[in-house]
């Protein structure tokens, strides 16, 4: 495994940043630390880093304990989201200054910058100060200055947070074909549950300093360890006495299965394809319904009508005396 820590604990003053944290990260993967701000994800990512100390536990890098080992000596690349940039020099000189302190050849530096910016594609940039460049392209210029030493752990906290939502998306599809060509190890941090699902192979969700649950995008969204995760990784209501997700329900004008839950229609929002209701059931609950512009059209909703709504096949449902606060 390339990262393992191990009962992590960490205080800033009478604040728990993070809880008897465990996690295994594998070589290769791209991972995300999800959750809320204040959770603990950008503390654990600087913890792995060396640039904050765990106040017990520990953390072992490609099988060396690099609990106490200072930053510089750990191999890793590390990317901020404010890009940390040198403003006076140019995009070349900034990929290659790791190459330089390390006092690596000339030549050698001058083919890696050249292959990096390539990566990245940069090259035509390769003269300008950071200055000239637009957000994004300074973000990959930072994760080409990362990659430059050949680090065996890329670690990237909330790198598009700064950037509009298009160019965020740009830069996400774009990292996650860099890291299928260079393969290097890859943690980042994000509290955007889209940016995750869409990234990573493995997610790390982190709620209050613990570690809620770890796996593929799939896992969490199909098979949510609690109700915190369900409702973080997508829109949740209730139903009955349980969690589920609004497109999970079934929603007739008859009561045709048994235990349909009665109510009627209070509000319908029409977005796109999509008909969202608010239901108001005969128990007093407001259940969240997602259907089809097709559906509700043929089923001749409107405000008022009375519908009858049971969980659908195969939906993730949690019941609600399991949800965490």
């Amino acid at each position: 495994m390339s990262i393992e820590v191990t009962g992590l604990n960490k205080k800033f003053g009478d604040f728990v940043a993070l809880d008897d944290v465990n996690v295994t990260i594998p070589t290769g993967q791209l991972t995300a630390l999800l959750g809320p701000s204040g959770g603990g994800k950008s503390t654990l990512l600087r913890i792995i880093a060396g640039l904050e100390k765990g106040d017990t536990g520990t953390v072992n890098i490609e099988g060396v304990n690099a609990t106490n080992l200072p930053a510089q000596k750990r191999n890793v690349g590390f990317v901020f989201q404010h890009y940390a940039v040198f403003k006076h020099m140019t995009v070349a000189k900034n990929v290659a200054f790791g190459l330089e302190i390390r006092k690596r050849p000339k030549d050698e530096i001058a083919h890696r910058v050249d292959e990096l910016l390539k990566l990245v594609h940069l090259s035509q940039f390769a003269h300008r100060l950071p200055s000239q460049l637009s957000g994004g392209q300074r973000q990959r210029m930072a994760l080409a200055r990362a990659l430059a030493v050949e680090p065996s752990v890329l670690l990237l906290d909330e790198p598009f947070g700064a950037l509009d939502a298009k160019v965020r998306k740009e830069l996400r599809d774009w990292l996650r074909r860099l890291h299928d060509d260079v393969h290097v190890t890859t943690v980042f941090v994000t509290h955007d549950q889209e940016e995750a699902m869409e990234v990573a192979d493995e997610i790390v969700v982190i709620n209050e300093g613990r570690v809620e649950q770890v796996g593929t995008p799939d896992q969490l969204y199909d098979e949510p360890a609690n109700d915190f995760v369900m409702s973080f990784l997508g829109e949740v209501t209730h139903l009955g006495g349980v969690s589920l997700r609004p497109h999970d329900i079934d929603l007739e004008t008859q009561p045709l299965l048994a235990g349909a839950v009665e109510g009627s229609v209070s509000r319908m929002v029409r977005i796109g394809f999509e008909v969202r209701l608010h239901v108001l059931t005969v128990d007093g609950d407001e259940v969240s319904v997602i259907i089809t512009r097709t559906h509700a059209r043929s089923l001749g909703l409107e405000e008022g009508s009375t519908v009858y709504l049971t969980p659908a096949a195969g939906a993730t449902v949690i019941p609600r005396m399991a949800a965490v606060g």
